[in-house]
């Protein structure tokens, strides 16, 4: 069975869906693909932001970032918390 071929555009649409909250899933059903085929578009490292030096950043960047936010806003809270309690310890 010969392998169909997708335009660049399709797959960055499908891409951006998938960035915006979209699951690979819903995107397969509703284009009519494999979920694989998805999976597969949004692993590959493509350029989805510019950093603030003007850099490319992809998938797999973004990610690292994202979660590294989540543990310095984690952080955060629990030293917010922790002056909070030391504050009313002095008193």
């Amino acid at each position: 069975m010969p392998t169909k071929k997708y335009t660049p555009k399709f797959k960055s649409s499908i891409v951006a869906l998938y960035n915006e909250g979209r699951s690979a899933n819903s995107l397969a059903n509703d284009y009519h693909l494999a979920v694989q085929t998805v999976t597969g578009w949004v692993k590959k490292p493509q350029v989805i932001d510019i950093d603030d030096n003007g850099q490319p950043v992809n998938r797999a960047q973004f990610n690292t970032m994202k979660k590294e936010v989540a543990c310095l806003k984690e952080k955060n809270e629990i030293l917010k918390l922790a002056v909070v309690l030391l504050g009313e310890h002095r008193k």
